[in-house]
Order: structure tokens, then C-alpha cells, then sequence
């Protein structure tokens, strides 16, 4: 265990300082208006007592504003004297701060019951050097015991779920902790000279030049803004390509739906930093896009590909997931199957604690495994994830699905063939027709 003591800043002090500022400012003001005609004196009484809780109020802003925390950090977790016990557990997200909020090494942890806990600094005051650096060295340690947490190997059993979820949000908080590690802090100082000379210069040359400044400044900013929205659409066909193309290594994959306009495609991983806040301005929420796009394009053997069904004019699309009781050990195939209705939603759960009206279509994925060698029989569809698509099919009129295998995980056509009629027995025996399904090929040379 190590144990780390710092003073810190807080937002407890804020109403103080608004009142300092603004408050007391308007009420001397107001005050001495009124009394200037009718009790002249009382304004000599008024502004003293006004300078007076100016003062109050910004002593109680330091008084309060300013606090000490013991931390002590174990593998389990930390103990704070302000917070209490905090287990890693228990650790919801670590949101960095961006530039406008707070400094380095400022820090917030948000709980899983909704509490954050807030750790502010100013690196301008020469008295917080030592607690900065004291803070620095928990967060350092915080951020190794995470790693470690992340770095375990992974369990491969049904019981060790939990503690895998538990190990991928350890690493999910060693990457927010490196996005705040990384911060920079510079202060813009704007000389009064400089300053002066602009004023005097706009005064000079009037505000007709100054205003067809800011309409050149106004149409340059447009065009840069419509030719990154041109790159972006420029590099989004190009990289659609490039996936088509790429895709082509993974093999052909076989498709049987009742959804005639679907497809199957192999869709990559692409994406920006999930914690960094996506600036919604048309031409500029393109820029990290443009550049995620053109690194794909460069190494499309960066990411990895999810295979995904498609119905384009009805504007589906979905992740062909594996089912969560997939063990992966190489024995079997997996046959990845969905269902979905766009008319149909799952009925809401009764320990629902807030009623939601939003429609949400029925959309579920789950696979099965498919042995790869010697004879099968229909006691492989005797298992919780085909049962519940198919008990989706049964309840759900007019509900899509679909089964999809890939070639080169083993799956041949005899064997897809086999697997498809026993199926289609199936189906027909708990009342679920078939009479619109059908088989295709994609992701072949052929298709592209």
C-alpha cells in the first residue's frame, strides 16, 4: 500500500465568487442610485460595506474552496479521507478535462452510483508544486494498478465472465487515464502593447475594411469547410472499396434469409477516440474523420472486420455477433444467426424503474456451433440460442431471418446444406413457413 497527502481545489466556492463579482457590484450600484437623491450620506456607507463583503466573500472563497485528502492505494482499490473506500470496481470512467474546464493534472472519477470525485489544481500557484507532484505520483500509481488489472490473461470459462468484463474496463480506464496523461497546459498571454495597436489600427483603417475582412475571412472558411466535406465523401468511397476489396481474403459466405433485399458484408472496425468530444460544425466534424479514412485506406489490415447483414432500402444493418456461450475452442463452427422486425418491439422489463414510449424494433444475434468434422445431427439446434430466435420467429409475425456461415471457418456447402434443412424441419414443425427463403453467395471475386 502507498499513501499519498495533497491539498487540492474544489467547486464549492463558486456561488462566492459570482457574488463577489457581480452580485455585491449590482447591489451597491442599484443602492446607491436610489439613495443618491433622496439620502446622499448613505452612499459612504453603502460602498464600504459593498468592498467589505467583497472581501468576505473572497476570503470564504479561499477558506472553502482549498481541501486536504489522504489517499492510501492497494491492488483492490484506494481509501480516501473525503470519499471513503473505492474499489476499482466501482470506477465507472475517468473523463479527461479538456483545455477550457481544468488543467493538468486535474482529474475526475465518475462511480457507478453516479458520485464523481473531483481533484483540481493550478499549476500558476508556486505553493501547489509539491502537491501536484504528490498527486501525479497517485495517479501514476493508479494508472500502473489498472494496467496490471488489464494485462491479466483473459479466462476462457463460462464462470471467469465476469471477471473478463471486469478486466477489459480496467483497460478501458488505463486509456482514459493516458488521454489525461497527455494533456498539455500553456498559458496565451496577449502583451497590452500589442493589444493597443490592434485597437488603434481598427480605429484607423475604419470599419469598412474591417468588415469586408470578415466576409473574405467568412467565404475562405466556407470553401475549407465544403472541400473537407468533398475529401470526406471522396475518402468514404474509396474506403468502401478498399473494404470490398480486402474482404475478399476472409472467403465466400452463405446467406439464408426470408429478407430477399440482404446481404452480408465484411465491415471494418473504424473509429475515433470514444472520449473526445465530436465537434458537430459542418466541414470541421470531418477532420478526424478524413484522417481515420485515409489511415484505413493506407493499412486496411489495421482493424479488424465484423461480419454484418444489410438490407439497404429498408436501411437495416447489423452486427452478426457470436453468442456469449461461444467457447472458441476450435472444435466447432460458428453459424451466425439474426432475426429482426421493424414493426415489433420486445415488451418492457417489469423491474423497468422509468417508463420509455422510444420504439425500439426487434433486433436480436446469436450463433451456434457447427462441428467441424464427422456426422451431426438436429441436437445441435437443441440449445438457448436457437431457441430463442426461433421462438422470435413464432411470436413475431412478419419477422426476418438470418443464417449465415463463413467457408473458410470450416462450414462447406454439403454441411451448410444439412445444417439449412434440418432447419427449415424445424421451423415447419412449430408452424414457421419457409416457403419465402432462399440461399445466396456473397463476398466472392465475382460479387466485387
Amino acid at each position: 500500500m502507498k499513501q499519498f497527502t495533497f491539498k487540492y481545489q474544489n467547486n464549492k466556492g463558486g456561488l462566492y465568487v459570482l457574488l463577489a463579482f457581480f452580485g455585491i457590484p449590482l447591489i451597491v450600484i442599484l443602492l446607491s442610485t436610489v439613495l443618491l437623491d433622496t439620502i446622499p450620506w448613505g452612499v459612504w456607507i453603502i460602498i464600504p460595506l459593498g468592498i467589505g463583503a467583497v472581501i468576505y466573500c473572497m476570503a470564504r472563497f479561499i477558506k472553502i474552496s482549498a481541501e486536504t485528502d489522504t489517499l492510501v492505494v492497494d491492488h483492490e482499490g484506494f481509501t480516501s479521507e473525503k470519499h471513503g473506500r473505492i474499489r476499482y470496481e466501482d470506477i465507472h470512467s475517468i473523463p479527461p478535462y479538456n483545455f477550457l474546464q481544468a488543467p493538468p493534472p486535474s482529474m475526475r472519477i465518475k462511480l457507478n452510483n453516479g458520485k464523481k470525485l473531483v481533484w483540481q489544481f493550478n499549476p500558476r500557484n508556486q505553493k501547489s508544486v509539491n502537491d501536484i507532484a504528490v498527486f501525479t505520483a497517485f495517479r501514476d500509481e493508479l494508472f500502473r494498478n489498472l494496467e496490471e488489472r488489464a494485462l491479466q490473461p483473459l479466462q476462457t470459462h463460462d464462470e471467469n465472465i465476469e471477471k473478463n468484463k471486469l478486466q477489459e474496463k480496467a483497460a478501458r480506464l488505463v486509456e482514459q487515464l493516458q488521454v489525461s496523461k497527455k494533456r498539455n497546459y500553456k498559458y496565451i498571454v496577449i502583451p497590452l502593447s500589442i493589444l493597443s495597436a490592434v485597437l488603434i489600427l481598427a480605429r484607423t483603417c475604419g470599419t469598412e475594411i474591417i468588415q469586408n475582412k470578415r466576409k473574405e475571412e467568412a467565404r475562405s472558411l466556407t470553401r475549407s469547410m465544403f472541400q473537407i466535406e468533398s475529401d470526406y465523401e471522396k475518402n468514404f468511397r474509396q474506403a468502401q472499396k478498399v473494404a470490398a476489396d480486402y474482404s475478399l481474403k476472409f472467403g465466400p459466405v452463405t446467406l439464408f434469409t426470408n429478407d430477399r433485399g440482404a446481404s452480408v458484408e465484411f465491415v471494418p472496425e473504424i473509429g475515433g477516440d470514444p472520449y473526445i468530444p465530436k465537434i458537430e460544425i459542418m466541414g470541421l466534424r470531418r477532420i478526424e474523420d478524413n484522417e481515420i479514412l485515409e489511415k484505413y485506406i493506407k493499412h486496411p489490415d489495421s482493424v479488424a472486420y465484423h461480419l454484418a447483414v444489410i438490407n439497404k432500402s429498408e436501411k437495416f444493418f447489423a452486427i452478426m455477433n457470436k453468442s456469449i456461450f461461444n467457447q472458441d475452442d476450435g472444435s466447432g463452427a460458428s453459424v451466425y444467426l439474426t432475426v429482426y422486425n421493424p414493426h415489433e418491439s420486445f415488451p418492457p422489463s417489469n423491474v423497468q424503474t422509468s417508463k420509455d414510449a422510444t420504439f425500439r424494433p426487434i433486433e436480436f444475434s446469436s450463433s451456434i456451433d457447427l462441428p467441424l468434422k464427422g456426422d451431426f445431427t438436429d441436437k445441435i439446434l437443441e440449445n438457448m440460442d436457437y431457441a430463442a430466435v426461433r421462438s422470435v420467429l413464432q411470436k413475431y409475425k412478419g419477422t426476418f431471418f438470418y443464417m449465415a456461415a463463413k467457408e473458410l471457418d470450416g462450414v462447406s456447402a454439403e454441411r451448410f446444406q444439412k445444417l439449412k434443412e434440418m432447419i427449415i424441419s424445424d421451423f415447419e414443425k412449430h408452424g414457421i413457413s419457409t416457403e419465402t427463403f432462399l440461399e445466396q453467395s456473397f463476398n466472392t471475386s465475382g460479387a466485387h
